[in-house]
C-alpha cells in the first residue's frame, strides 16, 4: 500500500481532507445518541458537554479556562484556526475579543456563524484554508487552534503564517496529537495484528489510518519544538493531556462499552490526568513571536 500522506500531491491532500471534514464534522456525538436536532440551542448544549465533561483538564470556572488566557483577551485580535462546530468560537466571543475564525470547510463556517447568533455573540468568520492566511502582518494579539493543523497537507506552513500574522509578542496556543502516547501505541498495535506494516504502511501511515480525519500526523515534544522555532517562534513550552477515554482502549458500544463508563466513573480524575500527563494523546504548546521584532 502506498504512503498515503507523502504519494499524493499537496493539493489532493487538501482537497481530501475538506471533503472528510465536511461530511464529518466534530460533534462529539460518536454513537448518534443526541437527541436534539442539529442546529439548535439545545444542539450545541449538548455537544459541549460531552466535549467539555471529557476531560479534567478542560474543567474551570469556564471550560478550558487552564488553557485559554480569557481574562487577558478582552478588547484583543484573537483568530481561531479550525472552529469546527463553534464550541471554542463560543467561549473566545464570550470572553470580549475582537474574534475572526476561519476553517476549511463550509460547514464550520455556517454552524459556527449560526451557533454565536443563537447565543447573541458575534465574531468574523470565515472560509479559509490556514497554510494561506489572508491577513496582514501583525495583525493578532493572539492566535488559538485545538486539534485541526495536524490534518493540514503542510503543518510546517501553517505555523510560519501564525507566526507571520501575529503582532510582535503576540502568543499562539495549539493542540496537536502525541506520538508517543498511550492511544498511538494502540493504534500501532492494532496495525501490527492487521498486517499493515507488511503492506509497506510506515508508522506515520498506520496512526494516520487509525485516526480521524483524512490525514493526522503525530509529535515527539522535541519535534513539535522545532517545527515552531524553525517557524519563527522564540520561545516555546509544552504540555501533554489527554482524555480519560483513552486510558481504557474498550469499544465505547455493548458490554465492553458499559465496562469502560463503570471504570472511568470510578477512576479519580487525579489519576487520571498524572497518567495523562506523560501519556496522553493531545501535545499543548504555548509560542510566544518575539516581542522585538519588526
Amino acid at each position: 500500500m502506498p504512503n498515503r500522506i507523502e504519494a499524493s500531491p499537496h493539493d489532493h491532500l487538501q482537497t481530501e481532507s475538506r471533503r472528510w471534514w465536511e461530511t464529518n464534522p466534530m460533534s462529539y456525538d460518536w454513537h448518534k445518541t443526541l437527541q436534539a436536532q442539529e442546529g439548535t440551542l439545545e444542539f450545541f448544549q449538548g455537544i459541549d458537554s460531552r466535549f467539555f465533561a471529557s476531560s479534567s483538564f478542560y474543567s474551570g470556572n469556564r471550560p478550558f479556562e487552564k488553557w485559554i488566557p480569557f481574562d487577558t483577551l478582552k478588547d484583543k485580535r484573537v483568530l481561531e484556526i479550525g472552529c469546527g462546530l463553534g464550541a471554542h468560537a463560543q467561549l473566545l466571543s464570550e470572553a470580549g475579543c475582537n474574534l475572526t475564525c476561519i476553517d476549511l470547510t463550509e460547514k464550520a463556517v455556517a454552524t459556527t456563524k449560526q451557533r454565536l447568533e443563537l447565543s447573541g455573540l458575534t465574531a468574523d468568520i470565515r472560509r479559509m484554508d490556514a497554510e494561506k492566511l489572508d491577513f496582514a502582518d501583525g495583525e493578532f494579539d493572539f492566535v488559538w487552534s485545538w486539534g485541526v493543523i495536524h490534518h493540514s497537507a503542510d503543518t510546517e506552513r501553517i505555523i510560519r503564517e501564525v507566526c507571520r500574522v501575529l503582532k510582535p509578542g503576540g502568543e499562539f496556543r495549539v493542540m496537536v496529537y502525541h506520538r508517543r502516547s498511550l492511544n498511538g501505541l494502540y493504534c500501532l498495535v492494532r496495525g501490527l495484528f492487521t498486517g499493515k506494516f507488511f503492506k509497506g504502511m510506515s508508522a506515520s501511515d498506520v496512526l494516520s489510518f487509525y485516526t480521524d480525519g483524512y490525514l493526522a500526523r503525530y509529535y515527539t515534544r522535541r519535534e513539535l519544538r522545532e517545527l515552531v522555532t524553525r517557524s519563527g517562534f522564540s520561545h516555546v513550552e509544552t504540555r501533554v493531556l489527554g482524555q480519560k477515554s483513552e486510558l481504557l482502549p474498550l469499544p465505547g458500544k455493548g458490554a465492553s462499552g458499559h465496562v469502560k463508563q463503570v471504570f472511568l466513573r470510578i477512576l479519580p480524575d487525579a489519576l487520571a490526568e498524572c497518567a495523562l500527563s506523560v501519556a496522553g494523546n493531545f501535545l499543548f504548546a504555548i509560542a510566544r513571536k518575539n516581542a522585538q521584532e519588526r
